[in-house]
């Protein structure tokens, strides 16, 4: 009898398990690296005089601001907002770290004790500064940005619209109508001449006496037209 073998059980990779135990070996690796750093922190605190009661709080300062900045820069880009100065700050602080561990594993000069010691100091307060930027991006809540103002719009008036006179058309002489010309075989028509204009008769001109006029040594003859 034939048995097909069933799907095999596996661990998914994004599972819960996976993720506490992730988180759990991270924890371990930090307080691990935290003992051994905090020896060589120490001891290099003590070459930039710091006094040997207040020595242990060198590597707490720079480990610890490794451990802030890493966490500031994770919160910020999931904010969506520039993480750029949190991750150099984390890098930052992890070199001088890891330039400290091993100027104290080497067993340097004087002078280079005496240059890592100063750095060390030097980083306290530079630590509370960023550490203190670096809270206020987590805690104090981003106000909305204002909308600028909106200009209340101008309501257009609308001009009547100007009649357009159109000219008025140019008239247009009837045409002449012309007469249809008569066939060849048909007579012309007769022309009626027109009545001579008469030419008036005039009368007799009287003839003008000398003594009509009473004009004295005056003799008119009289002409007939």
């Amino acid at each position: 009898m034939n048995c097909t073998p069933g799907p095999v059980a596996r661990i998914r990779a994004d599972s819960r398990p996976v993720l506490v135990f992730t988180v759990v070996l991270t924890i371990a690796v930090a307080l691990a690296s935290f003992a051994l750093s905090f020896a060589s922190l120490r001891d290099a605190a003590l070459w930039g005089r710091v006094p040997e009661a207040l020595a242990f709080l060198v590597p707490v300062v720079i480990d610890a601001s490794v451990l802030v900045y890493g966490l500031v820069a994770l919160v910020l880009r999931d904010r969506g907002r520039s993480s750029a100065w949190a991750w150099t700050l984390m890098f930052g602080f992890t070199v001088v770290s890891i330039g400290a561990n091993a100027a104290h594993a080497y067993d340097v000069g004087p002078e280079l004790r005496t240059m890592v010691g100063v750095v060390l100091v030097a980083l306290a307060p530079l630590s509370v500064l960023t550490s203190s930027h670096a809270l206020g991006f987590l805690v104090v809540a981003v106000r909305p940005t204002t909308e600028p103002e909106t200009v209340p719009e101008v309501a257009l008036i609308e001009s009547e619209p100007v009649p357009v006179i159109e000219p008025a058309p140019a008239a247009v002489p009837e045409p002449v109508k012309v007469p249809e010309a008569l066939p060849a075989d048909s007579p012309a028509p007769a022309v009626t001449p027109a009545p001579a204009a008469r030419r008036p008769r005039l009368g007799r001109v009287r003839p003008i006496t000398q003594d009509a006029l009473d004009l004295p040594g005056l003799n008119l003859t009289a002409a007939e037209v």
